[in-house]
């Protein structure tokens, strides 16, 4: 009477034997080879201009490329990504015209008889 099953036992439900569960594949991210940079310049530092932007090695010295936005308090100021590892020579641009220095960063000598700012990243 050992293979017969008991008048009152509950019958057990035999569930299908699961294979374990894939591993998820890893995925790998690339540390960031770009950085984010902040250009500001307060309002007595754009001598009062209407409108600023910057122009450097990064945007290939277009004027018009990155313009700085005007908070509250009254600076201007944009974010740009930018390369790790090198270092960029730049100007702002007031009113489209002016060109000048951040007086923050070093200047290095531009080869035509005027100064760069320099970011260096």
């Amino acid at each position: 009477m050992a293979g017969r099953p008991r008048k009152n036992a509950a019958k057990v439900e035999e569930k299908p034997i699961e294979a374990p569960a894939a591993k998820p594949k890893r995925t790998y991210t690339r540390r960031s080879t770009k950085q984010s940079v902040k250009f500001e310049l307060t309002t007595e530092q754009a001598q009062n201009a209407e409108t600023v932007s910057v122009a450097g090695e990064f945007n290939n010295w277009d004027k018009n490329a990155n313009p700085l936005n005007k908070t509250l308090e009254g600076k201007f100021e944009a974010e740009i990504e930018l390369e790790k590892g090198k270092s960029y020579q730049f100007r702002y641009v007031l009113n489209g015209t002016t060109w000048i220095n951040d007086p923050y960063r070093k200047s290095v000598d531009n080869g035509l008889g005027e100064l760069n700012s320099i970011v260096e990243l």
